[in-house]
């Protein structure tokens, strides 16, 4: 169910009641956005001369216009209707008379209180500018959300050079990597060569066991790495990359905490401290393999697995790292179940039991060594026998040993048996098996049995690798990829099992198959970018069905929540983060801990996952935080309590409106108004924000006592705190938690 902040879509529709005939038509102008062109009128009534009007509002319009006369062929304009909010609880009773719940729906109602005759009465509806709308649209979903200037830009170019744009990343010159911020913990981070704590010294006791150390390392640690993440999604310009960074991230999730688990008993004596920089290292190795993937154009989904199954990360989250299975041992079944539910066919999708336990045997022997980083690529390199400076005992600990920590194959735990997976035994005869009808052409009826032969044990590895080649192409695989890209990029409620023969086949499975074709028939197989383009070009992510239907993850709140008041003039911005401050809020709006998820499916996606009442509240408390004043109370402090949600997140909006508007502006809460409105909710439309915009009015023109206090009488502090407050309530309300 999606949450109640959607706006309904409309459907055509006229009444005759009461001695209104009200007939609604839209003023159509060509769109790049497919549009649904009607009006739907579910309600009206009236008391004496009061009537009241009730009609889905239509999605991003900039006006309506009510025409009125007693000639159809003379209507004139009618300003008696006035915009007024209503509020309707509707009671659904599901599963048990003890399981009620109220929803509250939020509609507009127009409404007159004019002794209007019998006669024909119209409402024109004036689509926005459908370019504008659709790179607004764009900027929600390939992007962390529109900056000011973004939008200007954007529009500027048109939405299809933009989807060019960030479709090819490696043509983009990246000015993020200059930033200080990101500068300095780039710095920290350790590369795939780099030995971690090269230059600490150790303290020990009279017996020689370590007592302390002192560290001298650069290295980051897990509070670094998601800084460093979530400041390339605030400013990187290539943010597609950035997106479908995140996006892998959580498909191929993996778990710091994991990590730090698994090598808590092979460092002794330093608080932890190698135990959080190794795991660190880990995860951000993964995503530096990913993006330099992705920099290709040729980046196929194929490299994407393959640089998962090759992460000590993954290796060690699903146990891989200590599987065996060589003689009587039986190998460790986690990677290869989740491999196939999660990361490649989907749950129940063409595999069962029997294929993860047979599976299960090509990964083992795929474990972890800390090895010379002079050994990189050698996937059989011996442990490292470098010793750190200044030990002078137990040569031979790991804790001791110099080197880097990565994935190698250990040929005596492999097993070396022949696998067959995707194989059914009928009548006892075993074949393998096929593609289910459903798929139609070119897949339906294929045989998709893997054949694995028997090899010698330091051949062993590349069993693994035969996995990898095979699941890619697999229709299933196509299928499940699909789908959770357009529940990323189009609106949640995709899923597997379409019935892609049959001749009524709904929209988003038509999608999901244009999607399985490209990937098809794309050279090298399997490219993502062939892919994407298909999902940015299509119809229905061009649709009003996609335009604000998706709900922002937490992380997605917070980094869009700054972007969209941040632009740089000469160098300051008007709203900055420094990346560590975001962790505490996003675990507050539903413990969105990035990087360390406990469970392998990953953070969801869609909007239930992260709507409940008290997730809205936190996000409505760092938005207020946020917009607070930094250094005063109600921003800074404590983040453990109460006190303080944004932290290092600042704002200066009145910044922003002195160098956006003209200075005849500055003062007139009208002007201010559209522009917030214009910069906030660039897909909504002015028609359809009057209520938003009446609402700012008011506030930026009342004091705390509820007098009326115009802008130009504040003194510039007052000012500031004015301004601040009505950009705080604007993104407060629920469009804004939409994208």
């Amino acid at each position: 169910m999606r949450p109640v902040m959607n706006t309904p879509r409309p459907r055509r529709g006229w009444t005759l009641l009461q001695g209104f005939l009200l007939i609604v038509l839209v003023a159509l102008c060509p769109r790049a956005v497919v549009a649904d062109t009607s009006v739907t009128i579910y309600n009206f009534t009236a008391v004496g001369n009061v009537k009241n009007l009730r009609f889905q509002p239509y999605p991003s319009v900039s006006a309506y216009t009510f025409l009125g006369g007693t000639n159809v062929t003379l209507l004139s304009p009618d300003g008696s209707f006035v915009l007024s909010p209503y509020f309707l609880n509707i009671v659904q009773i599901t599963n048990s008379p003890t399981n009620i719940v109220t929803l509250t729906n939020y509609g507009y109602e127009w409404r007159t209180t004019n002794n209007l005759p019998m006669g024909f009465y119209q409402v024109q509806v004036t689509p926005m500018d459908s370019n504008a709308v659709l790179c607004a649209h764009l900027l929600n979903r390939l992007s962390y959300g529109p900056t000011p200037d973004e939008l200007d830009r954007v529009t500027a170019m048109g939405p299809d050079a933009f989807i060019n744009e960030q479709l090819n990343p490696e043509t983009i010159t990246e000015t993020c990597d200059s930033l200080p911020a990101i500068v300095a913990i780039q710095n920290k981070l350790a590369g795939p060569t780099k030995i971690i704590d090269l230059s600490r010294t150790y303290q020990t006791d009279t017996n020689g066991n370590i007592t302390g150390v002192t560290c001298f390392s650069t290295n980051a640690t897990l509070a670094d790495l998601r800084a460093w993440h979530t400041l390339r999604a605030v400013n990187a310009k290539r943010q597609l990359l950035e997106i479908l960074l995140q996006f892998w991230e959580n498909h191929f999730v993996t778990q710091y905490s994991k990590s730090s688990s698994y090598f808590n008993g092979k460092y002794n004596g330093d608080d932890n401290i190698m135990e959080d920089r190794v795991s660190t290292q880990l995860e951000y190795l993964e995503n530096l393999r990913w993006r330099q993937a992705m920099l290709d154009p040729s980046c196929t989904f194929s490299n994407l697995l393959t640089v998962s199954a090759e992460s000590l990360a993954m290796i060690i989250y699903l146990d891989t790292v200590t599987s065996k299975g060589n003689g009587n041992n039986i190998a460790n079944e986690n990677y290869a179940r989740e491999l196939q539910e999660l990361f490649t066919m989907g749950v129940d999708n063409g595999y069962d039991q029997i294929d993860v336990t047979t599976m299960s045997r090509a990964w083992s022997g795929w474990t972890s060594q800390l090895i010379d980083p002079a050994q990189l690529g050698n996937r059989t390199a011996p442990q490292t026998t470098t010793v750190y400076p200044f030990v002078t005992n137990n040569f031979s600990a790991l804790s001791n040993l110099a080197g880097v920590w990565n994935f190698v194959y250990s040929a005596s735990t492999h097993n070396t048996n022949a696998k067959s997976i995707y194989f059914i035994t009928n009548g006892g005869v075993t074949v393998a098996k096929t593609v289910p009808a459903r798929f139609g052409a070119p897949w339906a009826g294929r045989a998709y049995g893997l054949s694995i032969p028997s090899r010698p044990s330091a051949s062993g590895m590349q069993d693994g690798y035969d996995v990898i080649a095979h699941l890619c192409n697999l229709p299933f695989t196509e299928e499940f990829i699909s789908v959770k890209l357009c529940n990323l990029f189009v609106h949640d409620g995709f899923g597997t099992g379409y019935d892609f023969t049959d001749p009524n086949l709904s929209d988003e499975g038509k999608l999901v198959h244009d999607c399985m074709l490209a990937w098809e028939n794309s050279s090298p197989k399997g490219n993502l970018r062939a892919v994407l383009s298909t999902i940015f070009n299509s119809a229905l992510f061009r649709s009003q069905a996609a335009i604000m239907a998706k709900v922002k993850t937490p992380l997605e709140m917070v980094v869009s929540t700054v972007r969209s008041i941040r632009i740089n003039t000469n160098s300051t911005y008007t709203a900055d983060t420094d990346g560590y401050s975001f962790s505490i809020p996003m675990d507050r709006m539903g413990t969105m801990d990035l990087f360390d998820r406990n469970d392998p499916n990953g953070y969801p996606e869609d909007a239930q996952g992260w709507i409940s009442g008290g997730t809205l509240a936190e996000r409505v408390r760092f938005i207020q935080s946020f917009c607070i004043t930094n250094g005063t109370s109600g921003h800074n402090g404590s983040q453990s309590g109460t006190g303080n949600d944004a932290a290092n997140c600042v704002s200066y909006p009145v910044m922003l409106i002195n160098y956006k508007l003209p200075p005849s502006s500055w003062y007139n809460a009208s002007d201010i108004a559209d522009y917030l409105l214009k910069i906030l909710f660039p897909t909504e439309g002015a028609g359809n924000l009057t209520l938003y915009k009446a609402a700012a009015i008011q506030y930026m023109t009342t004091d705390d006592n509820g007098n009326a206090s115009s802008l130009n009488s504040l003194t510039a502090a007052n000012y500031d705190t004015r301004i601040r407050g009505v950009v705080g309530m604007l993104m407060s309300f629920a469009r804004f938690q939409e994208q």
